[in-house]
């Protein structure tokens, strides 16, 4: 497994999903999405490990992820008065997409 190379597809999978959730306010958030991958991208490679070696399973790795989604600070939405329950969508739809990302990776082995 090429973590490396999956990250950054994470990366831009996420981006992405911003921009078409958020469009001129992706740009700013962008900065916390940044913040929220590299504070998890150690946890996210050692789960992304043990779900690929059997260790632990999708609804496992589903929590572990799900676990990280507080961590997911967007500031700068908050700032911008995006309300709380569209952020809270989009702290799923991040979580979903990591989740789909490394469930995927594992399929492809």
């Amino acid at each position: 497994m090429d973590f490396e190379k999956l990250f950054k597809e994470l990366k831009e999978e996420i981006t992405q999903i911003a921009k078409d959730r958020f469009g001129d306010q992706a740009n700013d958030i962008i900065k916390d999405m940044e913040d929220y991958l590299a504070e998890s991208k150690e946890k996210i490679k050692k789960w992304s490990l043990l779900f690929v070696d059997g260790k632990i399973d999708k609804d496992e790795l589903e929590w572990l992820l799900k676990s990280q989604k507080d961590i997911l600070v967007l500031k700068t939405l908050r700032q911008a008065g995006v309300g709380m329950i569209s952020i809270g969508h989009f702290k799923n739809k991040v979580i979903d997409t990591v989740l789909e990302k490394l469930v995927s990776l594992t399929n492809n082995l």
